[in-house]
């Protein structure tokens, strides 16, 4: 059975990470609901480029893209890839579920006075909690050795520290993430989250821990050897019925390769905690973000009706509403994105998984553009102090 959940993946404290809808805007619909729609071929062939997919997965949640993440003992040909892991530009660093790593050892990150490093990464809406492992994570054709990873929910550290959050809210299985883990390719380097250095039998008491950047959990797109500062997200557009399965490309590297130039894509400067401003409906909402683990458009609107009964997170209007909203550019200046919200309820019991018009209720002062805006798009994340046309990073961008 379909679910429809809000999720969204972004790191709650993203400043500590060194710390026809808005995608069909200008685009052309690729195919009727419940087909295949597929980006050009060149892309997807490139030695920078994997393939993406939104399409039916664990938890039988809509909107999530997914790709397949190989994992290695470092230095070794030992490894298992894994499939089904939600792409995400809105958190740093690879997550993977311990029952998707069953059999596979992966040694352990220390410290110098510890043989254990535990994590506790916070969300939005769950924790993330499990020790650091070490891997080769590999990506396509790129690889990046050594690289500091979670193991969620490992059986083997079930006790949460009371700092970390509830234990009722801590992601546990496939289908509390829809995935069976998460490939955090945001704006920084490192997470900045909070770790621990002793044994669950202790209660954690005075077990925090301060890592160094290098032994935090890594984006891995940053340490490769090439194509490392950033990544582009590219998905076809879609009709307002959505589709069964999208299939897309992640590409690796901005600016370094004609696969992945900027030209003359809309850039924004974001401030050190990866926010920036979204004015909607006259009001400046500061803290917005661009954010592919979100799986709809987020944003306070008390005038939209929220669906009833089973799916309370989303909006329900009784007919589509087409609205916009405008972006800050890092030149001073603004662009006027165009999107609609279609009846959440009504897009639950069509046959597809993929939709640009799905959007849902969000308290404060933010703009979550979740995975709708990056249908139709290539979507740009450039990783903080590193180089492209437009300037260093921390930078998004994206084409119309």
């Amino acid at each position: 059975m379909k679910q429809l959940f809000a999720l969204l993946f972004s790191l709650a404290l993203v400043a500590c990470g060194g710390g026809s809808g808005s995608a069909g805007s200008g685009g052309t619909a690729s195919g009727p609901s419940g087909t295949a729609i597929t980006p050009p071929v060149a892309s997807a062939v490139a030695s920078n480029t994997m393939p993406v997919t939104v399409e039916q997965g664990p938890g039988n949640n809509v909107n999530i893209p997914y790709v397949s993440v190989k994992v290695c003992v470092p230095g070794t040909t030992t490894c298992k890839t894994i499939d089904k892991i939600l792409v995400d530009t809105g958190s740093t660093g690879l997550r993977l579920l311990a029952s998707a790593v069953t059999g596979f050892s992966l040694p352990p990150q220390t410290t110098q006075t510890s043989p254990i490093v535990l994590e506790c990464a916070q969300f939005l809406h769950f924790v993330t909690w499990g020790p650091v492992k070490l891997a080769d994570v590999v990506l396509g054709a790129k690889r990046a050795a050594a690289v500091p990873v979670q193991v969620v929910a490992d059986p083997g550290y079930s006790i949460i520290p009371t700092s970390c959050g509830r234990a009722a809210s801590a992601a546990t299985e496939p289908s509390d993430l829809g995935a069976n883990g998460i490939l955090g390719v945001g704006l920084f380097v490192n997470d900045g989250q909070i770790y621990y250095n002793c044994a669950p039998s202790s209660r954690f008491t005075n077990c925090r821990v301060t890592l160094t950047p290098s032994q935090q959990v890594q984006n891995p797109v940053a340490l490769f050897g090439s194509d490392n500062n950033g990544v582009v997200l590219q998905l076809p557009a879609l009709t307002r019925q959505g589709a069964e399965r999208v299939e897309g490309s992640l590409i690796f590297g901005i600016d370094t390769r004609d696969n992945n130039r900027l030209g003359a894509a809309k850039v924004i400067q974001t401030d050190s905690t990866g926010f920036f401003t979204t004015t909607y409906q006259g009001e400046a909402l500061r803290q917005s973000f661009f954010d592919s683990g979100s799986n709809g458009l987020y944003f306070p609107d008390a005038d939209l009706p929220t669906c009833v009964s089973a799916h309370p997170g989303f909006f329900c209007p009784p007919v589509s509403r087409s609205l916009s909203a405008s972006i800050s550019l890092i030149n001073q200046g603004s662009d006027t994105v165009q999107f609609e919200i279609g009846n959440a309820a009504t897009l639950l019991d069509s046959p597809a998984w993929a939709f640009d018009n799905l959007g849902g209720p969000m308290a404060g002062a933010s703009f979550d553009w979740g995975l709708p805006f990056f249908f139709g798009r290539s979507v740009f994340t450039v990783i903080e102090g590193r180089t492209t046309s437009a300037g260093p990073g921390p930078l998004f961008a994206y084409t119309n």
